[in-house]
């Protein structure tokens, strides 16, 4: 099997195309967000607000959330060959840092065992950042693509139902 290359300008055409495709989610979550204070508007229109009518007027942010996460972690995928490259010189950080601990610890006394404990928790948690390569590639999952899809149909949905509660408003 033949390696898979990548030139950079090749990933930086991706990288572009996908930044762009990212702004336009954001837009139309933000654009969801703003839809929802019309229709919010309109049903609250004769006798105020029922617990029902504030339900539903919350449940209609769920799509723009989740696309805004969705848009997030798009990002995320996208910074990917940036952290792999990264990933040798942090590796090698952390063995350094660790074996400083580890010095220390021979040394501590007592007293200082909450230091280094910190210490730990610091080179640890870095680690955990360049080990979590994989979480961001779950979003491509055809399930998770799939409610991606759908979120941004009823984000379009959403929108467009309150530029009509908003002309509704307009002209009631």
């Amino acid at each position: 099997m033949a390696p898979i290359t990548l030139s950079t300008a090749q990933f930086s055409t991706l990288d572009r195309a996908v930044r762009g495709l990212v702004r336009k989610l954001r837009r139309l979550a933000l654009a969801t967000a703003v839809a929802v204070a019309p229709i919010a508007l309109l049903l609250g229109r004769e006798d105020g607000f029922s617990e029902l009518e504030i339900v539903f007027s919350l449940v209609l942010f769920a799509p723009a959330v989740f696309l805004f996460f969705f848009t997030r972690g798009i990002l995320e995928i996208v910074s990917l060959p940036d952290r792999l490259r990264r990933m040798p010189g942090e590796g090698q950080e952390r063995v350094t840092e660790l074996a400083r601990i580890g010095d220390d610890a021979r040394r501590a006394r007592v007293r200082s065992t909450p230091f280094l404990l910190w210490r730990l928790r610091r080179s640890f948690g870095s680690m955990r950042d360049v080990a979590g390569i994989a979480l961001p590639l779950r979003m491509l999952t055809p399930g998770y693509l799939g409610l991606a899809a759908g979120s941004a149909l009823a984000c379009l949905v959403i929108v467009f139902a309150g530029l009509i509660c908003l002309i509704v408003l307009a002209l009631g």
